[in-house]
């Protein structure tokens, strides 16, 4: 699966890649111009030429979040050959994956995404949860049409809990990493929630 947006240059593409780095490894608040260009080996003036201002470069990670989380997302859900069960499981994983490899990177730009006045950037992160949210729904739906999930439950409802469980585990490895808790979540807990969607009878989304 692919992790680059396609943007105008590949000094773009690797000023990101930088960019990536420090938010990853010291948060939102190490992400600043000088930084960059100190990992970059040139000036600020020369960053300013690529990405104008903090909020551009802000940007240029939220499209590479869209990548990284929705393009393998859209994939899976469209993935007939699985069960629902199954994609709903493995959309999950992925999610879990990408916080993990990317020290909980999606969170991070929610957070910046929900306290900034840009309506721009504050719009991009909507639209990315919008979508995702939509997908999850979309498969409950499928098959609460089909009786293997119940239909007093709310597929808008079960789309945020199932959101809920890798956001949770963002906040969790980003203040408290636990390999060993972070493994137990991923080979244990998420199958045992997209499981337990099904009814009490048993059966296979």
């Amino acid at each position: 699966m692919g992790e680059k947006t396609m943007f105008a240059t590949p000094r773009q593409e690797e000023i990101l890649d930088r960019a990536m780095d420090l938010v990853k490894e010291s948060g939102l608040g190490a992400l600043t111009t000088r930084k960059i260009a100190e990992k970059m080996g040139f000036s600020e003036a020369a960053l300013y030429r690529h990405f104008p201002t903090k909020k551009a470069l802000v940007n240029g990670l939220m499209e590479r979040l869209d990548q990284m989380l929705l393009g393998p997302v859209q994939e899976i859900a469209a993935d007939d050959s699985l069960s629902h069960l199954e994609r709903l499981k493995r959309i999950l994983l992925h999610h879990v994956h990408l916080v993990r490899e990317q020290n909980s990177l999606p969170i991070l730009l929610l957070a910046e995404a929900s306290a900034t006045d840009d309506p721009t950037l504050l719009g991009r992160m909507r639209s990315i949860l919008h979508t995702y949210l939509s997908v999850l729904e979309g498969l409950v739906r499928e098959a609460q049409a089909k009786g293997l999930v119940p239909g007093e439950l709310q597929n808008d409802c079960i789309a945020l809990l199932l959101l809920g469980a890798p956001a949770a585990l963002a906040i969790r490895h980003r203040l408290l990493p636990d390999g060993r808790l972070e493994d137990r979540f991923e080979n244990t807990l998420i199958p045992f929630l997209t499981e337990h969607l099904l009814p009490a009878q048993g059966g296979e989304i």
